[in-house]
């Protein structure tokens, strides 16, 4: 502000106080968000890591292009060579019906800019044509382009019909055509000079704008004549119309949506419609809702003339184009880019290429991805893989002298992944970097050099520096909370025990059904089963290896393993469908077969299933008890200003209601929707119901301040009046679930939706706070409250006395939470298992997994070499399992399960309260085993 003038400075409005009085010392920022990261349907493993750029670059530099058809390279050819194709081009009866041909050169490839400059020097140069994006004009009518729009020029040379009548220079114009030979002389000369202003490259346009050939002293083809465009790091980009393939459009795929065009639909959309037709998709029947493999790439992304471009390598390996190159490892990609044949210009050109590629692939492998290929989609990741790929791109730079903000790097990780994670980060401190990160793993901070302990509680009741100093001095704060949590740790089980559950046999803890007989078989051999199991027999979806899966019902059960095992996929890919699609059929036995036939289940590849396809299990046994499966993944909540916790609990229409049911408001003919702050009417019109004015700030962030007229209430003043037990519906939204669970005390849902949120830990937010504002654990188990108020009873089941069971698959709840949260999550499970669902959580966090009633682990690594079952059973037995990966770790949170520590209690005849009273829960930090 003090740099403005004084006549500026009165056009600037009043700015609140900056959150902080002085910063000073701070070097180059790179920040790193919290999210799960799932990308569009183009995003893959290459782009997120940002790898595809650097091979786009390096494609169009050192790449030699072949031809799409013979696969021969197209070498250079003379000028002679040229005039000859261009008279055997002027030949062909599409030239010789053309009233005109006009001979171009390319100036401007796919740059922003009004180009008025290129227009001034065409018309200089005595041109009078032009082509502008595909339009002909004359270069006195040119009007400035859309600067921000990339731009195609070309000027017209000749027309190579009307030699008489060419747009050429005035010197050109005075020569003759020799009559005998017709207009050759012509077009020799006239070559030469498009070859000359296109750089070596030009094309022979009719006036319908079809193209008849191009012309390259470096890139024609003297066999077939056909020649192509010089190459741009954009003709290798699935996201750009350059490079893509023009019937998916870069997707690899092709789905129904592709073929809804509308009638005026024009250019890209209307062809790719055509030439699905012309591969025979006339239908939406003819392609699955899940999509199927492009019938013109073949899932390559990129078009004919981009698939034919490869790079050579040494000896007799064969050279690769850029999809085959997609699909290694990053190991193999490795090796190819050593093994490439390079002379002193390609040495120029990969000496800056090649170790950005190398640092980013070495950090992939290092942080155990090293099984993904390049080309696989993002949105087939799992959350632990989404997170390292994420690192991988942000942390995989050589970057030096740098402060690197991490929020919650671990998410997603597994316990050993996570060790490779700090490597990570203690190596990037050796470069000179400065990290801090927002953490809440007690292995990363117990590795810290300094932790920073903010707290007590959160949000209205937090806010406050409790501790700074070493993790040794932390764990002595007496009014550190993290210390207090680092030093004595939770205590398992909370509950004092663990519930019963039978143990399988032998047989159905073999990863792979190798040795048994049919499944027919193999299913009626599971009657001594009671009626608490649940039983899913061949599982093989994806990396699956064809095992067995018991689910003992009522009981707290966790799912372990590496990141990548297939965890997601059993659970949330598989087992999900099938039980819903059980309790929907209300069937108690459910196979494969029957699954597939009725929902159109269909693997990967999208294609549309045949009779003889592999099922992806055989039975499902005993789904049908469930009411329902509620899932709750790592998806982000909404995070737009008018989303707030009222509103995406679902419990606000229900206050709507209330308040129009007053007789103050059926006297005005107020209804429901005359409350909500998302339509004219209530609303402050000032900011549109928000609440709160946005600025926006010239090279800065926007900010924003609370609206002047409602002051934040997001409601006018004709609403004021209307009270409700006292409140306003302004005054509603700014009570906390902490007095909303009282004020809604006479109503059984809206109080047990806030008591939920106060068991949760988030009695301390606002029912119309911003959904903007929440941080990351906020807003996750916010997700899972909603979803949790999906599976409540209702008035009639608990007036009828009808208790309703559920399956709950819930996906890293962890995610962003405090260990003092992790402990109120826990009793927060244990309490669903206790009204009698069955929960099942798929968790690396050693706290949720030392609560487990059941724990299935599967492992023993991610990717295509895992999918086995490793173990399920009970916790105690997880630590005799010798391929276990949780087994190795160093952690003492799976101490204390051993039976030699603390016996599981079995004698159930006992009183729960004594029970807990005789064996008292211990922490996981005092207890230690005697190894034999």
């Amino acid at each position: 502000m003090e740099s403005m003038s004084p006549y500026a400075r009165q056009f600037v409005e009043q700015l609140p106080r900056p959150d902080i009085d002085r910063l000073t010392g701070i070097p180059p920022t790179v920040a790193i968000e919290q999210r799960v990261t799932r990308g569009s349907r183009k995003s893959t493993v290459a782009t997120i890591t940002e790898v595809a750029q650097y091979l786009r670059l390096l494609y169009a530099r050192l790449g030699i292009q072949h031809h799409p058809d013979t696969d021969k390279p197209v070498e250079p050819l003379s000028p002679g060579q040229l005039k000859k194709l261009l008279a055997r081009v002027i030949a062909t009866p599409k030239a010789k019906k053309a009233k005109h041909l006009y001979l171009c050169a390319p100036l401007i490839r796919g740059r922003k800019g009004h180009h008025q400059p290129i227009a001034t020097w065409i018309e200089n140069q005595g041109y009078e044509l032009m082509r502008a994006d595909g339009r002909l004009l004359r270069v006195d009518t040119f009007v400035k382009l859309d600067r921000y729009k990339e731009h195609d020029i070309e000027a017209v040379v000749a027309d190579l019909k009307n030699p008489e009548d060419r747009s050429q220079k005035p010197e050109a114009r005075r020569q003759k055509s020799d009559p005998a030979s017709g207009f050759r002389p012509l077009a020799s000369s006239v070559l030469d000079e498009a070859l000359r202003i296109g750089k070596g490259s030009c094309f022979v346009l009719t006036p319908s704008g079809e193209i008849l050939s191009w012309f390259s002293t470096t890139r024609t083809d003297i066999e077939t004549g056909e020649s192509f465009p010089e190459l741009d790091p954009k003709h290798f980009s699935f996201n750009s119309p350059r490079g893509w393939c023009p019937t998916c459009r870069g997707h690899g795929r092709v789905f129904p949506w592709m073929l809804e065009l509308d009638k005026e639909a024009e250019g890209e959309e209307a062809d790719a419609a055509l030439r699905l037709r012309a591969f025979g998709v006339e239908s939406y029947d003819d392609i699955a809702d899940s999509g199927q493999p492009c019938p013109d790439c073949h899932g390559a992304r990129l078009n004919r003339n981009a698939r034919a471009v490869k790079l050579h390598l040494r000896g007799k390996q064969a050279p690769l184009s850029l999809p085959e190159l997609l699909r290694a490892t990053p190991a193999q990609l490795l090796a190819h880019l050593r093994a490439l044949d390079l002379d002193s210009r390609g040495k120029l050109i990969t000496q800056d290429i090649v170790p950005q590629i190398e640092e980013r692939l070495r950090f992939l492998d290092h942080v155990g991805l090293g099984y993904l290929s390049l080309d696989r989609p993002t949105e087939t990741l799992s959350g632990g893989e989404a997170q390292r790929i994420r690192l991988a791109a942000q942390l995989g730079s050589n970057l030096s002298g740098v402060l690197y903000v991490l929020d919650e790097p671990s998410i997603g990780l597994h316990a050993r992944d996570n060790d490779r994670l700090i490597e990570t980060l203690q190596a990037l401190r050796a470069k000179g970097n400065t990290l801090l990160v927002v953490e809440h793993d007690d292995e990363l901070m117990a590795r810290a050099d300094r932790i920073i302990d903010l707290g007590p509680a959160a949000g209205i009741h937090g806010g406050e520096l409790l501790a700074s100093g070493t993790p040794a001095e932390i764990k002595r704060n007496a009014k550190s909370i993290t210390g207090l949590f680092l030093a004595k740790g939770i205590k398992h089980p909370q509950r004092g025990e663990y519930r019963p559950a039978q143990n399988p046999d032998a047989r159905s803890q073999k990863s792979a059904r190798k040795n048994k007989p049919a499944a027919s078989s193999s299913a009626s051999d599971l009657g001594h089963l009671t009626p608490g199991s649940g039983w899913l027999t061949g599982a093989r979806f994806r990396n699956l290896k064809n095992f067995d899966l018991r689910l003992p019902l009522g009981r707290l059960i966790m799912a372990a393993g590496p990141s990548g095992a297939g965890k997601s996929t059993l659970f949330r890919d598989l087992l999900n469908p099938a039980v819903t699609h059980a309790i929907k059929a209300k069937k108690a036995k459910l196979t494969g077969r029957e699954f597939v036939k009725a929902t159109g289940f269909t693997s990967d590849g999208g294609a549309v299933p045949s009779p003889r396809d592999p099922t992806p299990f055989d039975e499902l046994i005993g789904a049908s008890s469930f009411k329902s499966v509620i899932e709750v993944d790592q998806s982000p909540i909404g995070k737009t200003p008018r989303s707030t916790p009222a509103t995406y609990l679902g419990i606000f229409d229900l206050i709507r209601q209330f308040f129009a049911s007053l007789p103050e408001s059926k006297m005005r003919g107020h209804t429901a929707s005359r409350f909500s702050f998302n339509t004219t009417g209530g609303r402050c019109e000032t900011c549109a119901g928000a609440g709160r004015i946005k600025l926006e700030m010239a090279f800065m962030p926007d900010t924003y301040l609370p609206c002047d007229d409602c002051r934040g209430t997001r409601y006018n003043a004709d609403l004021s009046d209307i009270v409700w037990k006292g409140k306003n519906i302004g005054q509603l939204l700014a009570l906390t679930f902490e007095e909303a669970a009282q004020f809604f005390d006479f109503h059984s849902q809206l109080s047990q939706v806030c008591q939920l949120m106060i068991d949760c830990g988030l009695g301390y937010l606002t029912l119309g706070q911003s959904s903007p504002t929440l941080s990351g654990g906020e807003a996750q188990r916010l997700k899972l409250v909603t979803e949790l108020s999906r599976g409540l009873a209702s008035y009639k089941e608990r007036s009828r006395g009808v208790q309703s069971h559920n399956l709950y698959l819930l996906e890293e709840p962890t995610i962003g939470l405090h260990l003092s949260d992790c402990e109120k999550l826990i009793g927060v499970l244990h309490s669903l298992v206790d009204q009698g669902h069955t929960v099942v959580v798929i968790e690396h966090h050693l706290d949720l997994l030392a609560e487990a009633d059941w724990i299935i682990e599967l492992g023993p690594v991610g990717g295509p070499d895992g999918g086995e079952l490793i173990y399920q059973g009970p916790l105690v037995g997880l630590l005799k399992v010798k391929r276990s990966p949780d087994r190795t770790l160093p952690s003492e949170k799976t101490k204390p399960v051993d039976p030699r520590v603390r016996p599981i209690i079995t004698n159930h005849s006992l009183p729960p309260d004594r029970a807990r009273a005789q064996r008292p829960a211990r922490s996981s930090r005092d207890l230690r085993l005697e190894r034999a």
